[in-house]
């Protein structure tokens, strides 16, 4: 379940990125066009790779209800981020794919 909520952090975070006015809020110095042209369909593969894993770990009958549940908690997380300390939203989504990856690969 960390696994799967880190990736869907990771994915949410790159749709924020996406937007102009959370890029703004979040990232301080300016990131290159091509670079946020490459974030939403990052985001998209990200999140579709997220919900392939959650089904090949606990099959068809529980792996989508995993998956929307990793998602409202990812979610929420963000938001609260975004309202009340969105400068530390970069080094979190590292920080959670480093754990996403780890888990990954000890199991």
């Amino acid at each position: 379940m960390l696994v799967l909520t880190s990736l869907c952090f990771i994915a949410m975070v790159l749709f924020c990125l996406a937007m102009t006015k959370h890029r703004e809020q979040v990232i301080v110095h300016e990131v290159s066009i091509l670079a946020v042209r490459f974030f939403r369909p990052l985001a998209w593969l990200l999140l579709s790779f997220t919900a392939y894993l959650s089904v090949e770990l606990y099959g068809w009958s529980i792996g989508p209800a995993l998956l929307f549940g990793a998602l409202t908690i990812a979610i929420l997380l963000l938001t609260l981020l975004l309202t009340y300390r969105a400068k530390i939203v970069p080094k979190l989504a590292i920080v959670m794919s480093l754990m996403a990856s780890i888990s990954i690969f000890i199991s």
